[in-house]
């Protein structure tokens, strides 16, 4: 009973590698860093990604937005500091200055520098969905997700230059609420504040509802009650909407987010912005098989239509 498993009789390279296997796949579900810590109340950005890469993709990701807050709120770490807020990297200056010494007390100071910006508060943290292809960036209070994607995607239109490499679309998630009907519209109503007002001026809006890991609602439950709100006022534009509510319902939580001019922006994928739309489709060589089968259409249970299922990829 003491001997380890490999020095059990009759135990074959199958069955060590198996045993191996299962071992890693309980150490990685015992790691901190894959618990699901996406909770209501929280706000940030819901992004998709290339399967395997969510690391990569959420560091990649949080570099981005760093950079373009930064520009957006360039007065927002000295506020925090005034406030008695710590902020990344604080004192991390003159820990680097005090290292150039190369004695203990540089050491020291570079080691207390790392520890405290370690704790200090980040204005991003990158919350795991366990999910393939989809990741959580958490922001600060004081940040508005909508107002960066917006700044984020006109400058990335301006200068055309790519950013990442393995984030698709990143979508402002303003609201994060339980999958629940109920808390789904009455995130809807906080997020669309401004077109539901008195005062707002008509325009056109859509609904783009993606559920991903959840057999508890279905788009048909959605949709209904969330456009019957905006319907009053504004009217549905599926092609060429101004507005667009995008809600995005994995497991038990879901992310609600206001997007302008949606579809102009390629449904905010940050890897097909500056695909040209009108590029033509490579032929097929001689001989190939075409399928020229035609499927009747599908009527819509909805009462309002709403747009197609987005990729999590």
């Amino acid at each position: 009973m003491s001997k380890r498993f490999s020095e059990r009789s009759g135990a074959g390279a199958s069955q060590l590698k198996r045993a191996k296997r299962y071992q890693q796949m309980r150490d990685r579900l015992r790691k901190p860093q894959n618990s699901f810590d996406i909770s209501p109340g929280m706000k940030g950005f819901f992004a998709t990604c290339t399967r395997g890469r969510e690391k990569k993709s959420a560091l990649e990701t949080i570099d981005l937005l760093e950079d373009y807050a930064g520009k957006l709120y360039p007065d927002l770490e000295d506020e925090l500091r005034a406030e008695g807020e710590e902020v990344p990297n604080a004192g991390a200056g003159a820990a680097e200055s005090a290292s150039n010494g190369g004695d203990i007390e540089a050491d020291i100071a570079r080691e207390l520098a790392e520890i405290k910006s370690a704790s200090a508060p980040k204005l991003f943290r990158y919350l795991p969905t366990t999910i393939e292809c989809l990741i959580y960036i958490k922001c600060h209070r004081r940040i508005d997700p909508e107002q960066l994607v917006r700044f984020i995607f006109a400058d990335i239109t301006k200068t055309r230059q790519r950013r990442t490499r393995f984030t698709g679309r990143l979508i402002p998630a303003k609201v994060t609420t339980t999958s629940k009907i109920d808390a789904i519209v009455k995130g809807s109503k906080e997020v669309a504040r401004d077109l539901l007002a008195d005062d707002a001026v008509p325009t056109t809006f859509a609904l783009v509802v993606n559920i991903r890991y959840c057999d508890d609602i279905k788009r048909d439950d959605v949709i209904p009650p969330v456009a019957a709100m905006l319907d009053v006022r504004h009217k549905v534009d599926l092609k060429n909407a101004k507005y667009t509510l995008v809600i995005e319902v994995f497991k038990s939580m879901c992310t609600i987010g206001l997007v302008e001019d949606y579809n102009a922006l390629r449904r905010l994928n940050l890897q097909t912005l500056f695909d040209d739309p009108n590029a033509k489709k490579p032929l097929q060589p001689e001989g190939a098989f075409q399928d020229n089968t035609t499927f009747p259409k599908t009527s819509s249970s909805s009462p309002l239509p709403s747009a197609q299922d987005e990729d999590a990829s």
